[in-house]
């Protein structure tokens, strides 16, 4: 990089800085440099002369080295082809020039793609140049955008005032200096007069052209910024030293050459270096809009001096030469205009009062003579309005908040004492108070206005070292000092985000505070919407919730310096009553969130929390939680990193890799006040809670707060402590709560069974249906075959053992012959109807435990199909069911399931029934029989009505398996998260089902379990033994999907005692299931296959057994039975 002399030499012309373009640089308009200084200047454009750009030829592209070609990222898209916007005759030998110049300079080049955009002419600043503008349109309408933005322009402005001098660069058609990949350049085709040509260069008005300049200079200055420049998209504004190095006699010079001044040295240094940088990335930079060394600059709108910001000129001489306004729209747009320049005018809402009242809703407009004045004044004041200057946040200089509240809005100044102890204002503002807050009592506006003002200035007051607040009421200190005092809740919670902030609190009296009119300054319709969510902010502040205002009888004067003061409030909920070890509550004054802390001596934000917790138990009585291996040593990590940072010397027993690693896990920790906590990003840092304490603060969180879940619970709790694996620990604390435990929602499923279907009418299902009273009947009993589903049933005036003994030997035993099982409910009628038939004919009963009628499924799911069908065929007449009930039955029996693909009828008899229809349209399949047959013939017609089925009661077997394994298959995919199989073991404790309640509307608050009952052991069946706690053993069988497992807190808290007295032969006999003794002894059904062979005049009939097959030759007569009696026969031969 070059240097600069201290004695520049005589101009020489360069390639490019002729003398021509020498004397035509405008560089001391303002005559702000010195003649060595100017000679200076003129030697640095000279070096670096290959930095700057006077025409299209002289003009850069940033090399390759320091960016690639930029790609156009596109989503997919069908090319366009849009027409020309013709060029007007007059200026078209112009345009053809520019574009032969750019073909010339490489922006453009032939093309030959299937895009065609439009383009058109506008002309520069200058009102003579030409400028191409390409509607690009089609093209941002298919990129992905890049999201990036500039900076914020106030605080980007502002960062650039009070500065001894400035420098301003553009870069040279900063558009063309960055070159676009071959690949994308077909995406900006157009038309011109020399043919079809494409941009070479990312194109202006592309989406991504600013984020791509303004990411490009700021990696290249990226060492410069913040201190010497700022890039702002194409723009680079250079800040001049702070000082301008000001003496008695003048200005400081530097040694070498006393007529060179220091300020002016440093910062041509500092333009060297900027220029350098952007020429050997092949960049180059406007020489006709370049400004080395000036005053003054407009940066972003602002006119940037020495002593401060200034308006642009250009938008006060606007406002200077507004005429007096005619209607509503333009005093809109004055006050408008204006509000752009606010911060600049003091009072100015008391003098833009009368045109604010001209805005309001229902009044008459008229512009008079106070109207004019106040105009007139408002653009006296922009025209004079007073240079604002930033903060100076390495200076202990007083920082001042000037606050003042009136019935209409908060006005506030912000100031900086200088060194010459002149105020110089950083920023006036004024924030409109809505109707509600504008009823508030004056001390209560005081109060919030000065909360207001603070949450305003906040981003500027952060970092500040002495900030002092100015109010003209006294008493605002006694209310802050003495918060406890204050009646309402809202008050306190002002109070508390006030003492966030640490400043000193000075009274002035009213006449001479300068927010006095800014506070009665009305809102204008153009203003900003202001943010009111105050409440909110208050809570992220101070990152912890207080609730439940209590009373102390300690107050502390309010004090800069001091950290401590009395917190008016604890919570007798949820550990929130935090005692010191002087038994006082203590809060610091340090920033929670995003404030800077109020002693540089103390950084550690946070509210002290949790030292005791007196309404509970001793930390000895409650039970331990559980904690695996790898939380042990994580607690054990944690002690460590205590006693690391309370004493910081390395642990010996540490490795280089082991001590690098604890130092960085220690980093997320600080200790304060003997107590350890874990950092946040948020600054919401949480306090390390030891082991003996989380119990209780668990309990409190969960018990004391409404037993909510587990995402509840730990939210809670992760808002204000922290532990290791603290969700484990939630977790088990929940899954072990009695209350929860009885409340649960979810019902479990447990694994589905396929029950082996028996033979025909081997296995009985039945049930009673109650009905409305028809013909003095009340009941419906109902049984149905485990294989068939073949319905008997019979009307009962009366459900007793004797009506239901007498369906049983009537309707089953007595019409399908002996069955072996019954399979009913605990009713008492059933259990003495089915005793004597065990007796009699040794038929197994087999009874449902309690609440678990699946288990009688088969008749069970067919009630609602029957009581359906009853009141749908007694045309909704519900006490006429009892004359419908035999048609309804028939149905049921001939109706095809769609299990089997069969009737019940079908599978009973082996023919299907004649229906009426059958014989009035002769649908049936078997000839009708019109002349008298021989036996022969008769044998051979009843074995074809034989063969109409399938080849036994096999297939239909099979049919029913396949239909129960289809079910499960849904069954299994529907309750994937719901099937559990505990497979509960003697000694386990569990809860049962409420089951009485489940489908009870009126029993929302019964407990869903109940419990804990002890198992004793599992039945054969399936069902469990269960005992209560005191060693009582029930009588009951209860269901497995009942049960879901109990998980004790803590063992010693379950009062077992002795079970039972009950021998093992006993208990052996109790757990004995009929039903499952059975089936595992059973052997499987016999099949019967029937075949037969004309013109042969016997019967082969195959029985197919696991062990054997049989064959049997039986006689002509038997085929004239039923399949069903053929079957019976047969076995009986067998």
């Amino acid at each position: 990089m070059p240097l600069l002399p201290t004695h520049p030499p005589k101009f020489a012309p360069g390639t490019r800085y002729t003398l021509e373009r020498m004397q035509s640089m405008n560089i001391n308009p303002d005559s702000f440099l010195w003649p060595e200084e100017e000679k200076l200047v003129h030697h640095l454009i000279r070096m670096q002369e290959l930095g700057f750009a006077w025409s299209e030829d002289e003009k850069g592209k940033f090399s390759s080295d320091y960016f690639d070609p930029i790609i156009i990222p596109t989503i997919e898209h069908i090319p366009w082809s849009l027409c020309n916007i013709p060029i007007p005759p007059g200026i078209f030998h112009k345009v053809v020039d520019i574009i032969k110049a750019k073909i010339a300079a490489g922006v453009y080049e032939p093309s030959s793609s299937s895009y065609r955009s439009r383009w058109f002419c506008v002309l520069k600043k200058d009102g003579k140049s030409l400028r191409l503008v390409h509607d690009l349109q089609p093209l941002n309408a298919v990129t992905i955008k890049d999201a990036g933005v500039p900076p914020i322009l106030e605080t980007y402005a502002e960062s650039f005032g009070g500065r001894g001098c400035y420098g301003i660069f553009d870069l040279f058609v900063g558009f063309d200096q960055r070159a676009l990949a071959p690949e994308s350049r077909d995406l900006t085709t157009f038309q011109t007069p020399l043919g079809t040509l494409r941009l070479t260069s990312i194109p202006m008005g592309y989406t991504n052209s600013m984020q791509i300049q303004h990411g490009d200079l700021t990696f290249l200055l990226q060492d410069e910024i913040p201190d010497i420049a700022v890039p702002f998209v194409d723009d680079v504004p250079v800040k001049g030293p702070k000082t301008r190095y000001e003496t008695r006699d003048g200005f400081e010079t530097i040694p070498e050459n006393p007529k060179i001044r220091r300020f002016v040295w440093e910062h041509l240094q500092n333009v060297n270096h900027i220029i350098q940088r952007i020429k050997h990335a092949g960049g180059t930079f406007s020489a006709s809009k370049s400004r080395l060394c000036t005053p003054s600059a407009v940066v972003v709108g602002h006119l940037c001096t020495y002593e401060g910001r200034l308006p642009d000129t250009t938008r006060v001489q606007k406002i200077v030469d507004w005429p007096p306004c005619s209607d509503l729209t333009e005093v809109r747009g004055f006050l408008g205009t204006l509000g752009t320049i606010r911060i600049f005018i003091p009072n100015f809402s008391a003098i833009s009062r009368p045109l604010v009242r001209l805005t309001k809703k229902g009044v008459e407009f008229r512009f008079g003579e106070e109207e004019q004045v106040a105009m007139d004044e408002l653009k006296e004041l922009a025209r004079n309005s007073a240079s604002i200057r930033s903060l100076d946040y390495s200076s202990t200089n007083e920082v001042i908040l000037g606050v003042d509240t009136s019935k209409i809005a908060v006005g506030y100044i912000l100031a900086q004492l200088g060194d010459n102890s002149k105020r110089y204002p950083s920023r006036f503002g004024s924030i409109t108070l809505n109707e509600r807050e504008s009823r508030y009592s004056q001390a209560k506006l005081e109060l919030f206005g000065l909360f207001r003002a603070l949450k305003d200035v906040r981003i500027w007051i952060i970092g500040v070292l002495n900030l002092v607040v100015e109010v003209d009421a006294k008493y605002i200190k006694g209310m802050i000092n003495n918060p406890d005092i204050q009646p309402s809740a809202s008050i306190n919670c002002w109070i508390s985000a006030i003492l966030l902030f640490d400043f000193r609190l000075k009274h002035v009296p009213g006449k001479e505070h300068g927010p006095d009119g800014l506070s009665r300054r009305p809102r204008a319709p153009e203003d900003p919407e202001i943010n009111d969510d105050y409440e909110e902010w208050i809570d992220s502040a101070n990152s912890f919730s207080f609730s439940h205002p209590i009373s102390h009888n300690s107050s502390a004067p309010l004090s800069s310096s001091s950290d401590d003061f009395w917190w008016p409030w604890a919570s007798n909920t949820f550990a929130i009553e935090i005692l010191n070890e002087t038994g006082s509550l203590q809060l610091s004054l340090y920033s929670l969130g995003h404030l800077t802390p109020s002693s540089t001596t103390s950084p550690s934000p946070q509210v002290e929390i949790l030292s005791s917790v007196t309404s509970h138990s001793s930390p000895s009585s409650h039970p331990t939680i559980p904690r695996s291996e790898k939380a042990e040593l994580h607690d054990l990590e944690l002690k460590r990193v205590e006693a690391f940072l309370i004493n910081p010397k390395r642990p010996p027993d540490m490795s280089d890799d082991d001590y690098k690693r604890f130092i960085r896990f220690s980093s997320g920790f600080f200790v304060r006040d003997g107590r350890l906590w874990k950092k946040d990003q948020k600054m919401k840092h949480k306090l390390v809670v030891p082991k003996e304490r989380r119990y209780e603060l668990i309990h409190q969180a969960h018990d004391e707060m409404g037993h909510k879940g587990i995402f509840t619970v730990r939210l809670r709790l992760l808002e204000r402590f922290w532990w290791p694996q603290l969700e484990q620990d939630v977790r088990w604390f929940i899954k072990t709560c009695h209350e929860c435990q009885t409340r649960l929602f979810h019902n479990f499923h447990i694994p589905p069974t396929v029950p082996i279907p028996f033979t025909l009418f081997r296995k009985v299902y039945i049930d009673t249906m109650f009905m409305p009273k028809s013909n003095g009947y009340r009941y419906i009993v109902h049984a149905r075959c485990s294989l068939s589903s073949y319905p008997e049933w019979r009307m009962l005036r009366l459900e007793n053992a004797r009506t239901l003994g007498a369906f049983i030997f009537e309707d089953i035993l007595c019409r399908w012959g002996a069955v072996e099982e019954i399979v009913t409910d605990n009713g008492p009628a059933f259990v003495q109807a089915t005793e004597f038939l065990s007796q009699r004919y040794k038929i197994n009963h087999i009874r449902i435990s309690p609440y678990n009628s699946r288990a009688n499924g088969p008749v069970e799911r067919r009630h609602l199909d029957v009581r359906e069908s009853l009141v749908k065929a007694a045309g909704g007449e519900e006490n006429r069911w009892g004359m419908v009930a035999p048609s309804v039955f028939w149905a049921e029996r001939i109706s095809i399931q769609k299990s089997t693909g069969y009737s019940p009828y079908y599978i009973a008899h082996g023919v299907e029934p004649l229906l009426p229809f059958d014989l009035a349209e002769a649908t049936y399949l078997a000839p009708p029989l019109t002349k008298p047959l021989s036996t022969t013939d008769l044998i051979a017609t009843r074995a074809i009505q034989l063969q109409k089925r399938p080849q036994d009661l096999a297939r239909v077997k099979e049919l029913v398996l396949k239909a129960r394994y289809d079910s499960i298959r849904h069954f299994n995919e529907k309750y994937s998260n719901k099937i559990r199989d505990f497979d509960f073991s003697p000694g386990s404790l569990v809860l049962v089902r409420n089951s009485r309640y489940d489908h009870d509307v009126g029993s929302k608050t019964k407990p869903r379990y109940f419990g804990p009952l002890i198992v004793l052991k599992r039945t054969t069946g399936g069902s469990y033994i269960l005992a209560e706690l005191d060693g009582s053993i029930s009588k009951l069988r209860f269901a497995a999907f009942r049960l879901v497992p109990y998980y004790p807190r803590d063992i010693r808290a379950i009062p077992v005692t002795k079970l039972t007295d009950a021998t093992p032969e006993a208990l052996e006999d109790m757990t004995y299931d009929p039903e499952s003794s059975h089936s595992s002894q059973t052997t499987p059904p016999l099949t019967v296959n029937v075949a037969f062979s004309p013109p042969s005049t016997t019967t082969l009939l195959h029985f197919l057994t696991p062990s054997r097959h049989h064959q049997l030759e039986i006689s002509p007569q038997l085929c004239q039975y039923t399949a069903r009696e053929v079957s019976m026969k047969c076995t009986q031969q067998m």
